[in-house]
């Protein structure tokens, strides 16, 4: 049991390194907290600074944490399944909430791609089709991005466990993969709760 938590908090660790803030800050002098969306990552990035280079570069060091996290569990400890899935899983919550900006982090979406490039690609592909879908309607990121989120584990759940294991990376029991991609959504559903409450929870008129 002392090893599950290891490597959750293992993870966690990695997870919490604050790259858009860090990246920002050295970059503009612009604490991205107090800008745009307040959100520390890639689209809040860009957004603040208006610069699509910083915004990628935050973008592929958020993907960076993910893999890092997942592919060095298995490939440097001989990590089973269930620890690289807590070493993702506690990737994306340090992001999403790292203990160094008092909790204040980012979406957690680059940081799951980057685990499911050494797990495998299944919920990857499902997520941008739905999204590449929803956009053109939707004509807004983060609302699409919503889209995905919710609509993309249902996707999942339907498909054959033959089409699952063709994507996986490693030799993972479907089960496993579609149990990780709610565990994930749900993250992702409550990093997102202020586009929820945004776009789609009615608003009080004021007088």
């Amino acid at each position: 049991m002392i090893e599950y938590i290891i490597f959750l908090v293992g993870g966690y660790l990695v997870g919490s390194i604050p790259t858009a803030y860090l990246v920002v800050k050295a970059r503009k002098g612009i604490d991205i907290r107090k800008k745009g969306s307040g959100n520390v990552g890639a689209y809040n990035a860009y957004d603040t600074t208006h610069s699509r280079l910083l915004g990628i570069l935050v973008g592929l060091f958020d993907v960076l944490k993910g893999f890092i996290a997942t592919y060095f569990s298995w490939k440097l400890f001989g990590a089973d399944v269930w620890m690289q899935i807590l070493a993702l899983i506690g990737a994306i919550v340090g992001h999403n909430y790292p203990v160094w900006l008092r909790f204040h982090g980012g979406r957690g979406l680059s940081t799951a791609a980057g685990g499911y490039f050494a797990l495998g690609f299944a919920h990857i592909i499902v997520w941008c089709l739905i999204w590449g879908i929803t956009f053109p309607f939707s004509k807004k990121i983060l609302r699409a991005n919503l889209y995905a989120i919710i609509l993309s584990p249902i996707i999942i759940l339907l498909l054959p466990d033959s089409i699952i294991a063709a994507t996986m990376v490693q030799n993972i029991d479907p089960l496993d993969f579609k149990l990780l991609v709610y565990i994930v959504s749900t993250l992702h559903i409550l990093s997102h709760f202020d586009v929820i409450k945004k776009y789609f929870l009615p608003h009080k008129k004021t007088m």
